[in-house]
């Protein structure tokens, strides 16, 4: 039993005291017992009364109200009321509750309904740079928590196979005469990226045809029996089929990978264009820079309307990239008519993938509860015009999340390695500039950082076992960093810094698991067995990591309400440094008449740990 129990038993003592709809919540500090409430400062505020002694009157009232797992109550200055547990009635039911059955513990009554996750969506022309990866590591973070929540999760990558970027390769192999292998040795996402995608861009500087050309070709990947979007298709697969590589290796996992050209070509858009109209939410311009071009009427949008309506069709007759994702986010809602289709495209793990394709099964979602769509908070404007766009034509936006996060930036001193200058003490990444680092680059560096370390340490080990240690190790150590930072604050990635691998990192979380492995190993060894049941008084560190431990299903709960999931990894590491503080102070083995009891601590600890880091995608390894 988590600490839910005591909060309701305090709540209950405090309305039998005379406080009417009572807030309890978790104390900061045991000093002040496990959970503690502000309704009675609150309360004597309202009504004159001297806050302390208002608070010492009613402890005193709702000390004959106690039991189960509370013992005391007592006031505390300025007028909290403070609330301690019988500690051996409360460690034993956390302890017994993990146990028993830690998902139950840690998940029961989150809900239940279908959420649709779409993240990644990166465009097939480029690979993976640290930059997508904050958008991977959200978005599987989310998956994570919500399928162990009990949700019905489909995970979805849209892969941006239209649009000005994908035209922009094209013209590479269609006009500059660049092959379609790659060099030797050289991946084909890191050769449209690094090769092709950049000179493009280079050469559009200095040759305005380029531009000329490049709209030509975003008109005509809207065509299926275009040769364009014939070879569209084609590199866009065999990008795609590189960057899941990154991303499967980040720990991800996807269920539908959707293809912008399949939602052009669908009737998806057709449809939407129709609602819009006869909603009166678009309207065709006729006269100023916008002429001859449908338009959403953001008139009566409170923030939108002041930097003005949004163009969905060009006059070219070409869709923007809004318009599409106004298509899709209808579909994803489970609110369109309109069916893609979908063929398999890979089984990983288990877990079956398929993709979009013309000659493929129907499918249509839900309607899902919940529809979240994790982009970087530039694309801000341009999700609010698909939720706008959506509510106009009668369809509950309240369900559709823009899940924004800030963009990553490289260090001053990181983007020097790469040739480019920083004016202050960070430079944003460009894919057009060719000035980024990608995913496998640093992933490769870390592993080798972690063999070098972890060869030292083990020398007894093989070769291949170091380097499958040491991969779980930078994978670690990467999500960690990435999640880590709040989603609204930007990240500075800085290479030197990310190879690092103590302190406030993924590693750590990795020790003291394989810590807490090593104690249930040897008592297993010598048949100690682990018992929920204290033996005498709890020390001040025991008593800490039972109330830790305890915390963790509330921090999930309001992790899955608020989708703060830096709140995940700060309780983790909270967690990680409770129990290392346990460890030093407590033998468990040598731990007399406790040995039991402290074994039952290590055991919970695990088991909580083990599936923080697993929402986390940090590898649980068994030794170190």
């Amino acid at each position: 039993m988590s600490i839910r129990r005591a909060i309701e038993e305090a709540k209950e003592a405090l309305r039998r005291a005379g406080v009417r709809e009572p807030k309890v919540v978790p104390t900061k500090s045991l000093a002040f017992g496990v959970v503690t409430s502000t309704s009675v400062l609150e309360e004597a505020r309202e009504r004159g009364l001297d806050a302390l002694a208002h608070a010492e009157a009613v402890s005193e009232r709702a000390r004959g109200h106690l039991g189960g797992l509370l013992a005391d109550v007592r006031a505390a200055t300025p007028g909290y009321v403070n609330f301690f547990p019988d500690w051996w009635r409360f460690s034993e039911s956390v302890i017994r509750g993990v146990l028993e059955d830690v998902r139950s513990f840690l998940y029961e009554g989150l809900g239940e309904g279908e959420v649709v996750i779409e993240h990644t969506s990166v465009n097939p022309n480029k690979a993976l740079h640290v930059g997508h990866a904050r958008n991977v590591c959200i978005g599987d973070t989310i998956s994570r928590l919500m399928t162990k929540a009990g949700r019905n999760v489909r995970v979805i990558n849209y892969v941006d196979d239209s649009g000005a970027q994908m035209a922009e390769l094209l013209l590479g192999f269609a006009e500059l005469g660049f092959d379609l292998n790659p060099p030797m040795g050289m991946r084909f996402d890191e050769y449209c990226g690094d090769m092709v995608y950049v000179e493009v861009n280079r050469r559009a500087k200095v040759d305005p045809e380029i531009e000329v050309k490049r709209r030509k070709v975003a008109k005509e990947l809207e065509d299926r029996g275009s040769e364009f979007f014939r070879l569209s298709r084609d590199i866009a697969l065999r990008v795609l089929r590189d960057q899941l590589r990154t991303c499967h290796r980040l720990g991800a996992r996807y269920d539908m990978l959707v293809r912008e050209s399949d939602v052009v070509v669908s009737g998806l858009w057709d449809e939407a264009f129709t609602r819009l109209k006869v909603s009166g939410a678009i309207y065709l311009a006729n006269r100023g820079s916008k002429a001859g071009c449908w338009v959403a009427d953001l008139s009566g949008h409170p923030v939108l309307s002041k930097e003005g309506d949004e163009v969905l069709v060009k006059s070219d007759g070409s869709t923007t990239y809004v318009a599409r994702d106004i298509a899709f986010a209808l579909w994803k809602l489970g609110e369109s008519r309109t069916e893609l289709r979908f063929t398999l495209w890979e089984v990983q793990n288990g877990r079956i993938t398929y993709i979009s394709s013309e000659d493929g099964i129907p499918a249509r979602l839900g309607p899902p509860r919940l529809v979240i769509t994790v982009v970087d908070s530039r694309q801000k404007r341009p999700q609010e015009v698909v939720r706008y766009a959506l509510s106009r034509i009668g369809v509950g936006a309240d369900r559709y999340v823009h899940y924004s996060y800030e963009p990553v930036l490289l260090s001053k001193r990181s983007a020097s390695m790469l040739g480019a200058e920083a004016e202050g003490e960070a430079v944003q990444m460009s894919g057009r500039e060719g000035i980024y680092f990608k995913v496998e680059e640093v992933l490769n560096e870390l592993v080798e950082v972690a063999v070098r370390e972890t060869s030292a340490r083990r020398p007894e080990w093989s070769k291949e076992k170091v380097r499958e240690i040491a991969e779980a190790i930078a994978i670690g150590a990467f999500r960690y960093g990435v999640l880590k930072v709040d989603s609204d604050r930007q990240i500075v990635f800085d290479i030197e810094e990310s190879l690092k691998l103590e302190g406030d990192t993924g590693p750590y979380l990795q020790y003291s698991a394989v810590r807490a492995k090593k104690i249930l190993l040897k008592a297993e060894e010598i048949g100690i067995e682990p018992s929920p049941t204290p033996s005498g008084d709890l020390t001040d560190a025991e008593m800490r990591l039972v109330r830790e431990i305890s915390i963790v299903p509330l921090t999930i709960e309001d992790v899955v309400r608020t989708l703060r999931i830096r709140s995940l990894v700060t309780q983790a590491r909270t967690l990680a440094t409770v129990f290392n503080e346990f460890y030093e102070s407590c033998p468990v083995i040598g731990g007399g008449s406790n040995a039991s009891f402290r074994l039952g601590l290590v055991a919970s600890y695990l088991r909580v740990q083990e599936e923080l880091m697993e929402t986390l995608g940090v590898p649980v390894l068994d030794e170190l």
